[in-house]
């Protein structure tokens, strides 16, 4: 089980295909794995109102719209950089 004291983060992407590929990756390779979905067009507690109403949606790239955090545990943290960086 992963836990937020026992994972380390082994990627940071905006990319959805991106994150398809290490998930399929690491499901091949037997690492459990969790990914942190973020909505950066969400709700924003300080205002109390989204950032779109603020800025708009004009020139924003919309790729750009959720940043995908992929972690695993701890001991399969090596394994898991090997894994991404010889599939590149």
């Amino acid at each position: 089980m992963i836990t937020i004291l026992n994972r380390k983060e082994i990627c940071v992407t905006y990319d959805l295909n991106k994150q398809a590929e290490i998930r399929y990756l690491l499901q091949g390779a037997g690492i459990d794995y969790v990914i942190r979905t973020k909505n950066r067009t969400g709700t924003m507690l300080v205002r109390g109102g989204t950032t779109r109403a603020y800025t708009g949606t004009y020139g924003n790239q919309q790729m750009m719209d959720y940043e995908y955090h992929i972690y695993v545990h701890k001991d399969d943290y090596e394994e898991a950089l090997y894994l991404i960086r010889e599939n590149r």
